[in-house]
Formats: structure tokens, C-alpha cells, sequence
């Protein structure tokens, strides 16, 4: 008898497990449909969507002019606050522009404590797939993760340098709809906002060579995709390559590019590259997920997909583009919001 038992238990255990997953997936899409539903309410409002990164565009917190930096350099969540009822939490971050406050949101400096308004998690930036646990150590103490991200295209250059700012560079040089101060209206989304990727997902790493960490290559990041692939051999990264002490998500309020945004050059579930020492400027950093074969995917339109991570890449070894088609095949035509691509089903 006990043994009958033992092996009734054996075959019932994976379909409860499956049954949890499905669960843990189904709510997972739920949570991107709510912010397509913030996105579309914001863009109501404002006749636009938020920039990926908003405030004065100083990407390192640490030198700013004093009375910019609590506004240098805020996530596309913040905004939207109101949007996915977190109205009072956006009143305590209105009402609070102070300098030292603002080091502590962007995390410059690793000696205070994020405000403790910050240290509330959010369930609705949490996927129940992920482990969504905090990573204790440097100055990511207390301030909860996030397991989304928004699309800023098929480019590594995300966001400009304090010296480019200076010198009135544009900014919004992302081909994705959200870039550093960008304003993109649903108007300016000419490939269609049923082919165009608003927000993704991405994993909290489970160490210091896994998924969800971003490989420190240094100099330009916009070589080629196959170059950071290649560091990434069954599903670490190969020694000697170093990684950011932070991870895809986890500053949620941080609009610095490596945070809080990703792009479409390599397939879901692929490494992330950063350069140098410089998660505020650019990088390779892919959309990941716990989820068995790819990642949920939120459209300009609203609606939410489930894409392979075997979609069509394209030319893996090709740098990117600044005009005309994406060269990474349909996930990168994907991420682009008005480059003239034709998709197909995907």
C-alpha cells in the first residue's frame, strides 16, 4: 500500500507543479496587460508614453548639479505610478525632491538607505515564476526588484553621457518607443502597435554568472550581438568575465538603461553585455524569463504575446543599424517602432 501511495505521489507531483506554473504564468500576463492599461491611460492624459529614462538626463546621480539630481534619472514606473493604483506612493516621490533623497533613489551612494517608501515591494512588478528575492550587499540594499522592463529597440546606445547632454546631443536616439527623455505618441509608432514591443520581462539572477547578470566587456557595446553570446556558455557566463554588481531590475525607480529597459538584439533568454563600469549608458540587455521557452511580451496595442525564445534573430554577427530594417529578423523588427519592417507571424 505504501508503496502504491509513493508512486501515486510521484505521478500527481509534476501536474500540481504544472497547474502552479500555469497559474504563475497566467498572472505574470495579467500584470503586463495592467501596465498596457497604464501606458494607454498615461498616453490619455499626456498625448504621450513616458520616457524610458525622465528628469534632467544626468545619468550618474553622483555628478549632477545639486538641485537636478532629484530628478536625473527616473525609470518609466515612476510616472506611471497612478496608473497601476500607486497614486500615494508617486505623492511621497513628488513631494520629496531633496538632494540626498535623490542619491538614495538612483542608489550613487551606498552608505544610505533608500527612503523607506521605496522599500515597499510591489506585487505588480513581480512575476511568481521568479524568485524575486532582494540581493543584499553595495547600495541595492532594501529597494525591492522588478521582473519588467520596457523596449527600447534594436540599438545598444540607450542613453546619452553628462559631456553629450552638455553639448545638446539628442537623446532619443532609440528606434524602440521608450528612450532617455524620449516623448513617443502612439502616432509616432508607424510599424503598427500590434508590431511593436512596449515591455518584457527579465529574470532576478541566481548568482554571479547567471541569467539576469550583464557581462562588464567594455569599450563600444554596439559591435555585434555574437560577441556577448559567445561569453555565455550553458546558461553561465564563462570565467574570466566580470558582472555589474546590479542585474536587469534591480532598481525599479532607476531609468539608468541596464535597470529598467532592454532591447531586441539578441533572442529572449540571451546574456546581457554592458560596458565598462557604465550600466547608465548603454549595453546588449535581453529580455529573460522563468518561463519554459520564452517571454511574455507587452504590445504598443495593449495586448500580451508569448514569444519563443527560438524566434527569428536575424544576423546575429551584424552591428546595428541607424535606419531602414532591423538586422536581428523579426525580434529586432519587433522592438522598433517606425523602421518599416513587414512582420509576419511570429
Amino acid at each position: 500500500m505504501i508503496a502504491i501511495i509513493a508512486v501515486l505521489i510521484a505521478l500527481l507531483l509534476p501536474a500540481v507543479q504544472q497547474a502552479r506554473e500555469a497559474a504563475r504564468r497566467t498572472q505574470c500576463r495579467n500584470n503586463l496587460k495592467q501596465f498596457g492599461l497604464a501606458l494607454h491611460n498615461y498616453h490619455d492624459a499626456f498625448n504621450t508614453f513616458p520616457g524610458g529614462t525622465n528628469g534632467s538626463g544626468c545619468r550618474s546621480s553622483g555628478l549632477c548639479p545639486t538641485a537636478l539630481t532629484g530628478r536625473s534619472r527616473i525609470s518609466a514606473f515612476v510616472p506611471l505610478l497612478p496608473y497601476y493604483d500607486q497614486a500615494n506612493l508617486y505623492n511621497l516621490y513628488s513631494a520629496r525632491p531633496t538632494a540626498a533623497w535623490a542619491q538614495q533613489i538612483a542608489g550613487a551612494t551606498p552608505t544610505l538607505q533608500p527612503h523607506p517608501y521605496w522599500n515597499n515591494p510591489l506585487p505588480i512588478l513581480m512575476c511568481a515564476s521568479d524568485i524575486n528575492r532582494r540581493i543584499e550587499g553595495n547600495s541595492l540594499v532594501g529597494m525591492p526588484s522588478a521582473n519588467y522592463s520596457f523596449c527600447s529597440g534594436d540599438g545598444a546606445r540607450l542613453m546619452c553621457s553628462v559631456d553629450e547632454l552638455a553639448d545638446g546631443r539628442d537623446c532619443t536616439r532609440s528606434r524602440g518607443i521608450f528612450s532617455q527623455q524620449s516623448r513617443t505618441r502612439i502616432g509616432d509608432i508607424t510599424d503598427g502597435t500590434s508590431n511593436t514591443i512596449a515591455m518584457s520581462e527579465h529574470v532576478t539572477p541566481t548568482g554571479n554568472l547567471t541569467l539576469g547578470r550583464a557581462a562588464i566587456v567594455g569599450g563600444d557595446p554596439a559591435s555585434s550581438p555574437a560577441g556577448c553570446r559567445a561569453l555565455f556558455v550553458n546558461g553561465v557566463y564563462t570565467v574570466p568575465v566580470n558582472t555589474d554588481d546590479g542585474f536587469h531590475g534591480s532598481r525599479w525607480p532607476d531609468g539608468a538603461a541596464m535597470f529598467t529597459r532592454f532591447n531586441t538584439m539578441m533572442p529572449p533568454n540571451g546574456p546581457s553585455c554592458m560596458e565598462a563600469d557604465n550600466h547608465w549608458l548603454g549595453g546588449m540587455y535581453s529580455a529573460t524569463s522563468r518561463h519554459t521557452g520564452g517571454v511574455h511580451a507587452l504590445l504598443a496595442d495593449g495586448s500580451v504575446r508569448f514569444i519563443s525564445e527560438n524566434i527569428h534573430a536575424g544576423n546575429q554577427a551584424s552591428a546595428e543599424v541607424a535606419n531602414g530594417p532591423s538586422p536581428y529578423g523579426i525580434w529586432g523588427s519587433l522592438g522598433t517602432k517606425s523602421s518599416g519592417e513587414v512582420i509576419g507571424e511570429f
